[in-house]
């Protein structure tokens, strides 16, 4: 539970909830912009300079982790929009059925799978531009960041 419950926060925290957090209004929207922005400038200041990259190691290094994170991003639509239904559904007493929440389950197992098998094509590409050290100093400051800010949430929810 909690290596699923780390990985829909990285999920979130990696910017993969895009569509699930827009609103209709529009300076809301500004603002949720504005916010994520900052956000991923943030988190790209912690994760850099955990990882000590080089100007030239963080440009290549960035390009490729931005286009991981929309890969897995991709991949997490399906699955967020059945995640809705099924929100939507509860919230307007409707029942849930069985079948809807084995499509979730199957879906999500698949999503991990397919994520995984992207992590492991990217940290063979992410070796191509900074060392092994660097990539497991990532690896470990992107978990970091995560319980960061997942602590930071906490603090605000109480």
């Amino acid at each position: 539970m909690k290596t699923y419950l780390m990985g829909i926060i990285l999920l979130c925290f990696s910017g993969m909830n895009v569509a699930l957090f827009a609103q209709d209004n529009q300076s809301n929207d500004k603002k949720w912009k504005e916010n994520f922005e900052q956000f991923k400038a943030e988190r790209e200041e912690f994760i850099s300079k955990a990882m000590n990259l080089t100007e030239d190691e963080s440009k290549n290094f960035w390009t490729l982790c931005n286009e991981l994170q929309m890969k897995k991003f991709e991949l997490n639509k399906a699955l967020h929009a059945e995640l809705r239904k099924v929100r939507q559904a509860k919230r307007d007493n409707k029942t849930v059925s069985d079948a809807d929440y084995k499509k979730i389950v199957e879906l999500n197992a698949s999503v991990k799978v397919k994520e995984a098998q992207l992590d492991e094509e990217y940290v063979a590409k992410f070796l191509k531009v900074v060392s092994a050290e660097k990539v497991y100093l990532y690896q470990h400051a992107e978990r970091q960041f995560a319980n960061k800010m997942f602590g930071q949430r906490e603090k605000r929810e109480k």
